[in-house]
């Protein structure tokens, strides 16, 4: 799982003299027909092939070597991932690599600093889960973030809590001290947990949060969660206390689809309404032009959105039809088969964002185009 320490290395570290680091980011998802039989190496041969193509000697030689660190470490990859991202300064003995399970688009450069953007897009992209499971005598916690999921501690109550019958003709009123007690065990220890996760939502960076366990204890600990926390609880989990990793990843996997698919709801009838702030077009046609004119700041579209366009074949700039003259510069207009992927590589390159809707929300999109976009202005 990639953490908040991983990327902040990566960003401070600073660029070395003559010595470039190699960003690759590749496409290893195995249910990409593309991708199956390793054949993800052959992209990854194109795209450094590419680079080398505009080096002189001196600087190829440097290149290599990133390179080969490279290949060597995916020829040995049992792909179980979607996406791969490697960085690569040999002769500063600089490799960082991270599988995950999110989509890449293949890209590759060579350049001063670690090329970072598209991890950051990633990143942006997804929502950090905390997972809390409690009774009335334990606390786990896990992390679950772009499909992983990982166990930060195991907590106990300061005291045991049971129910002790004594001896003797005042057991009745013994049991009854005991449990006054052990129920004062029970707050304090969902107090201290509480008091836990106001720490460690910070420390994980836990944009939402899910409580599973007996309902009395779930109950408790959210009443007893401070304002700030309180507020990011999203949901409550049927999972026991000694609930399986897995179960607690599949569990909170599954909150968080119908959570995005909310999400994308909204997104898209905000995108159909508009407002004064924030324009919108609606639309192939629309959205080409504003994209022409850079004023995308967020592309949304459907899934299995496939449309057929043009490019001018001199200034390159993209259009909704696949014949005719540039609106631009004059020149002829070619057919491309690949205008989705061509017009998701620039909103990326003008800083933009992406968001592909499915379900419901895609449905509705349908209804005005398959695709359209927030504008900037």
């Amino acid at each position: 799982m990639i953490s908040k320490s991983d990327i902040e290395s990566i960003v401070e570290r600073r660029a070395v003299p003559d010595s470039p680091v190699l960003s690759v980011y590749l496409d290893i998802d195995q249910s990409n027909a593309a991708n199956l039989q390793d054949r993800f190496q052959t992209a990854l041969k194109d795209m450094l092939r590419a680079i080398e193509t505009h080096l002189d000697k001196p600087r190829l030689n440097n290149f290599s070597a990133d390179a080969e660190r490279v290949r060597q470490y995916v020829s040995g990859l049992e792909s179980r991932a979607k996406g791969l991202i490697c960085f690569s300064d040999d002769s500063e003995n600089f490799f960082w690599t991270r599988e995950i399970k999110a989509p890449v688009r293949n890209q590759a450069r060579w350049s001063d600093t670690a090329y970072i953007a598209p991890l950051l897009e990633i990143l942006d992209e997804y929502e950090r889960y905390g997972v809390i499971l409690v009774d009335k005598a334990h606390a786990r916690l896990f992390s679950v973030y772009i499909g992983e999921i990982e166990e930060h501690f195991d907590a106990l109550a300061p005291a045991p809590v049971r129910l002790i019958r004594t001896t003797g003709t005042d057991h009745i009123l013994s049991e009854r001290r005991f449990q006054s007690k052990a129920e004062m065990h029970v707050h304090w220890h969902l107090k201290h947990i509480a008091e836990l996760l106001d720490k460690l939502v910070d420390q994980y960076g836990f944009d939402r949060l899910l409580l599973g366990g007996p309902v009395e204890a779930t109950t408790a600990l959210q009443q007893l969660l401070s304002k700030r926390v309180r507020s990011r609880v999203v949901e409550r989990l049927s999972l026991p206390i000694k609930a399986s990793v897995a179960e607690v990843l599949e569990a909170a996997l599954g909150v968080e689809r119908h959570v995005e698919r909310q999400m994308e709801e909204q997104i898209v009838e905000q995108l159909i309404i508009g407002d004064a702030h924030h324009p919108s077009a609606l639309g192939l046609e629309p959205t080409v032009d504003a994209l022409c004119q850079e004023r995308v700041w967020r592309l949304i579209y459907a899934d299995s959105f496939h449309p057929r366009g043009g490019r001018c074949v001199n200034c390159t700039m993209l259009f909704a039809r696949t014949e005719g003259s540039c609106d631009y510069c004059g020149a002829a207009i070619k057919p491309v088969d690949d205008l989705l992927e061509q017009m998701i590589e620039r909103v990326l390159e003008q800083d933009g964002k992406i968001e592909e809707v499915t379900g419901d929300a895609a449905l509705r999109l349908r209804q005005v185009g398959s695709i359209g976009a927030v504008l900037r202005f």
